[in-house]
């Protein structure tokens, strides 16, 4: 793993853990590049020394504005296909802490919809990197299975099984229609919310399963009002002095820790907010585990600072053990139609339906196309068509491309020494140079909570693959077969680990 080895290098020897390796422009020289003297105001001549001492390193070299090239050695290049081919532990990571992952935790008052998948795509597959680079990782779905929203799920059935109209503010849409004339009757608005809210849950998951995302728990908002949690944490915050009374309803002083306004906990009719549910569940994480990572929806924007003045008057390091990550929308279209996403009006396309009709591995893949702060706009079309037009196709089809070569050639990989990769070429070593990004790259996802790094980097792999096995001859090639099927078979091993880690099938046929 040169590439982490020639970082750990820069970062020893100037005492920075920020610093980066770059590709530099095509026309320029040398296979990797950092601006390391710049950014640390060190003489380039210095850094050039230090980076020469490595055996990865066959030569450095400055290049303008504070910036060295670093030429990789050949014993580097040959050393780590073979890395890459010997085992299945490249580039997994030291063991490094425990992390939740809290992620969908849709209210159980609807099917999940797109937006809910971009969610779960998302977390799932950061969890998998995260594994990968070292940590423990718990998934956790947070159930708002208490509240208003939950009563008028329960009123809006209750209602349409006795031919009443929904309540204002209600759930409308044939899901609600599908509930009431499923569950048998109600005696009362009550017994329809315990009854649907598990109906639609236990759907959730069916759902979630068959997007190949499972849970580590189930966690209840009821059962910490039930078991005194949220009075305990109102409590504890009267007691600092952070409470105090207005229009009859309990405030928490929020302002005091960064928030834009006070926020409430106790409505003046007695019934507790969702943010009082909130502190409870959050304190309750911070106990449980070293640092929290909470996955939300761009509607929950808002929610963020108050989340945070909590932590703080918890006297918890809100920037070091809670991250808040925030997923923009995803833009469905059929045609020149936009797609509704109410939930109440029950006018939207679900998860469920698009995966029926792209598949589980097109449907994450594009999930994880865009930045998780970007918008995504979702192609329906392209993620069913069966070409290079489709990213999830390409990327598919080199590793299928990959095991029918070996099985023309009739071997197997692991009748071939990994050793014998030695003497490969030019064109061999352009090739390996992309692999060899990858260790580099999940430490960067990880770092960045950045999954769709991996979808770039797959394609450019893809790629790079493609062109190569294009424009050489592998079966047949003499002296030169061996070297060639080892890197093939590294390329493979890369695209299967990628796919892998954003939860996307690796087919050995297409």
């Amino acid at each position: 793993m040169y590439e982490l080895k020639i970082k750990k290098c820069l970062e020893d020897f100037l005492g920075r853990k920020d610093l980066k390796l770059t590709v530099p422009p095509k026309g320029m020289k040398g296979d990797l590049s950092t601006n390391a003297a710049m950014v640390c105001q060190v003489d380039p001549s210095k850094v050039i020394s230090e980076l020469e001492k490595l055996d990865e390193v066959e030569s450095a070299a400055k290049a303008g504005s504070g910036f060295v090239n670093i030429k990789v050695s050949d014993y580097a290049v040959n050393a780590e296909l073979a890395e890459i081919t010997s085992g299945t532990k490249y580039g997994r990571g030291s063991e490094k802490g425990n992390v939740v992952l809290e992620m969908v935790s849709s209210n159980p008052t609807g099917p999940l919809h797109i937006g809910h998948g971009r969610g779960a795509a998302i977390g799932d597959s950061l969890g998998r990197i995260y594994q990968w680079a070292g940590y423990n990782i718990y998934k956790e779905y947070y159930v708002n299975d208490a509240g208003r929203q939950m009563d008028l799920l329960g009123q809006s059935i209750f209602n349409r099984m006795n031919g009443k109209e929904v309540p204002e503010n209600g759930y409308r849409g044939a899901y609600i229609d599908e509930i009431a004339a499923s569950m048998g009757g109600c005696k009362s608005a009550g017994e329809c919310t315990q009854k649907a809210g598990k109906m639609i849950l236990d759907d959730h998951f069916r759902v979630l399963s068959k997007f190949d995302v499972e849970y580590d728990n189930v966690f209840s908002e009821k059962s910490l009002i039930e078991n005194g949690d949220v009075d305990e944490i109102i409590d504890t915050l009267d007691k600092k002095g952070l409470t105090y009374k207005k229009d009859g309803a309990l405030w928490f002083s929020s302002s005091k820790f960064g928030d834009d306004q006070d926020r409430v906990l106790i409505k003046k009719e007695g019934e507790l907010t969702y943010f009082a549910s909130d502190c409870a569940y959050h304190l309750d994480k911070s106990q449980r585990f070293t640092h929290l990572v909470n996955i939300w929806g761009a509607d929950h924007h808002g929610y963020i600072p108050r989340i945070r003045a909590f932590w703080e008057s918890m006297g918890l390091d809100r920037s070091g053990t809670m991250d808040i990550m925030i997923y923009q929308l995803v833009n469905l279209k059929r045609g020149d139609e936009k797609v509704s996403m109410s939930t109440r009006a029950g006018e939207f396309i679900t998860l469920e339906e698009v995966i029926d009709e792209v598949g589980k591995d097109a449907s994450r893949f594009f999930m994880l196309m865009r930045s998780p702060d970007s918008p995504l706009e979702f192609d329906m079309e392209l993620a069913r068509e069966e070409s290079k037009k489709n990213p999830v196709y390409y990327v598919q089809y080199s590793h299928a491309r990959i095991c029918s070569v070996f099985r023309k050639a009739g071997i197997e990989f692991k009748s071939i020494d990994p050793g014998q990769a030695g003497g490969i070429g030019p064109e061999e070593r352009e090739v390996v140079k992309v692999l060899a990004h990858f260790p580099y790259l999940v430490s960067k996802c990880a770092a960045l909570k950045s999954p769709h790094l991996i979808t770039e980097y797959l394609r450019e792999v893809a790629t790079v693959f493609h062109k190569y096995y294009d424009g050489v001859r592998v079966l047949g090639s003499g002296a030169m077969e061996k070297p060639r099927l080892i890197l093939l078979e590294g390329v493979r091993r890369i695209i299967k680990t990628g796919l892998y880690l954003i939860g996307v099938s690796a087919p050995e046929k297409m």
